[in-house]
């Protein structure tokens, strides 16, 4: 009889800087909950990994002086020293230069236009470079972003977009029909409020920066870093590469851990993008 399995991830983190106490934080929680569900009998898989791709990493590597995939590979040296000086038990490890993740990404993103859910047309709004973000301007605080207080920027380019407005009502549905979705309840509340205040569709591309997997048949684009960046969960387990063994074992997850300055991401936008 196979036993149960419990797919359980921490949010890749970005390589821009080194690892610090929240990252070693949040590993340590999911390492010791892979290690009580494994001794509990379960068929565990533990993933963690680094995010990076975008506009930041970018302009750190060149305030560094070296390529971005140069920076990201010293940070990565560090993230595995670390993990290996505390024991993590994580099964594997994901970076969102990996060519199974660039294969993954693109085999979503045409699920997704086969859908209809992708359109091409202009952007404008205020993009956080620290959070790699934009935002209206009513949620601006003293005319900065809201979350981390970083400044903002107004962009206009041309972008390919999600639909996101087309999943108010079935991510509603959802949140009613699954509460233990989202834990604990404050964050709950806080993403149903979010997601009843209405949903404008997403911007998925970048068309002002390199440094990204290419916009599949549009070189001119690279997919927006959060689109990339939320992926990674089913592109470590072989989606989009050819082998869906572990993706068929293992999928969907049994917990995401993550911070609640991402709690959109991965609780409005990552849903949506599953559904479609």
């Amino acid at each position: 009889m196979a036993r149960e399995t419990f797919y359980i991830t921490t949010p890749i983190y970005y390589v821009n800087d080194l690892p610090h106490i929240g990252h070693i934080y949040t590993t340590v929680v999911a390492d010791t909950v892979a290690r009580y569900k494994r001794m509990c009998g379960f068929d565990v898989r533990f993933l963690t990994g680094t995010d990076e791709h975008g506009q930041k990493m970018e302009r750190s590597a060149r305030a560094r002086g070296v390529e971005p995939k140069a920076l990201a590979d010293q940070v990565v040296r560090r993230y595995h020293e670390l993990w290996q000086q505390l024991e993590i038990t994580n099964d594997d490890f994901i970076r969102t230069t990996d060519a199974r993740h660039h294969a993954g990404v693109h085999a979503l993103i045409a699920r997704m236009q086969a859908k209809g859910d992708i359109y091409k047309g202009s952007y404008e709004g205020w993009y956080c470079a620290g959070c790699e973000a934009f935002f209206p301007e009513t949620q601006l605080v003293d005319g900065k972003c809201p979350d981390q207080g970083h400044p903002v920027e107004l962009l206009k380019e041309e972008s390919y977009f999600f639909r996101l407005s087309s999943y108010q009502e079935p991510l509603l549905a959802f949140y009613r029909e699954h509460p233990e979705f989202i834990r604990p309840g404050t964050r709950y509340n806080e993403v149903v409020r979010f997601v009843e205040g209405g949903l404008k569709d997403l911007s998925i591309s970048r068309a002002t920066i390199t440094w990204g997997i290419p916009w599949p048949g549009d070189p001119g684009h690279v997919v927006y870093v959060w689109l990339d960046a939320l992926a990674n969960y089913i592109t470590a387990l072989g989606f989009g590469s050819g082998n869906a063994a572990l993706y068929e074992r293992y999928w969907p997850a049994a917990l995401h851990l993550v911070g609640k300055d991402i709690l959109r991401f991965h609780c409005v936008y990552w849903p949506a993008f599953l559904m479609s």
